[in-house]
């Protein structure tokens, strides 16, 4: 079958139309069907434009994830300090996992460790900014002196990526997004100095973090 070639924009708005049917059914239980279904389009059209389902998903993952980067990237010029700048990148990464199911990070395990891999292979990125991060936390003065940053950020990593994958085995009343805010502000009071504490202050009500205390 001949693929057919769309305008930029007009791909990029049907691969983010699609985005939100394989967040909620996972990669793999998304099917061509449902999709055009959807999206009230034929399933022919979508053969000729991405050629496969295979091709379908990673060229749907492959623009979340520039587009989350660029939304990342305008946080962190927009901000004006360190603690600001990664409070408002946990918090725009909350958006996205909102939108994610945990059928999603099962199929991304199951059947699309491949892809999960390319994904992954920003992390040498990723530790390099988290290190310019740092410095530039303490000579801001929002960042403690005496705390291991290898290890915090290590176990943060675990922790998150554990979280994706528990859902299920959390009790009634707690919710992925709740484990989520928790550690992250759990996280991010950890490494603060007083200074940084006041610029968290003022941004953690965007966490919508639940003060139920009634443990049962």
């Amino acid at each position: 079958m001949e693929r057919t070639d769309l305008k930029e924009e007009q791909f990029e708005r049907l691969v983010e139309a699609i985005f939100p049917i394989v967040a909620e059914s996972g990669p793999y239980h998304t099917t061509m069907d449902a999709v055009a279904r959807k999206l009230s389009m034929s399933k022919r059209t979508l053969y000729e434009i991405f050629g496969s389902k295979d091709e379908m998903i990673i060229s749907v993952m492959r623009h979340m994830k520039k587009t989350h980067s660029e939304g990342i990237d305008r946080i962190i010029r927009a901000s004006t300090n360190v603690m600001e700048a990664m409070a408002n990148v946990l918090i725009y990464h909350q958006q996205m996992m909102s939108r994610l199911s945990a059928d999603f990070f099962r199929d991304m395990d199951a059947r699309y460790h491949n892809l999960r891999k390319e994904f992954e292979s920003d992390n040498c990125k990723w530790e390099e900014y988290i290190s310019i991060a740092v410095k530039l936390g303490k000579q801001q003065g929002v960042f403690r002196t005496d705390t291991n940053y290898k290890v915090m950020f290590t176990l943060f990593r675990v922790q998150m990526e554990s979280l994706k994958r528990m859902e299920e085995f959390f009790p009634p009343g707690i919710t992925l997004l709740d484990a989520y805010n928790t550690i992250s502000i759990s996280f991010l009071r950890s490494i603060a100095t007083e200074k940084g504490m006041k610029t968290l202050d003022q941004l953690t009500k965007k966490f919508n973090i639940r003060t139920d205390n009634d443990f049962r």
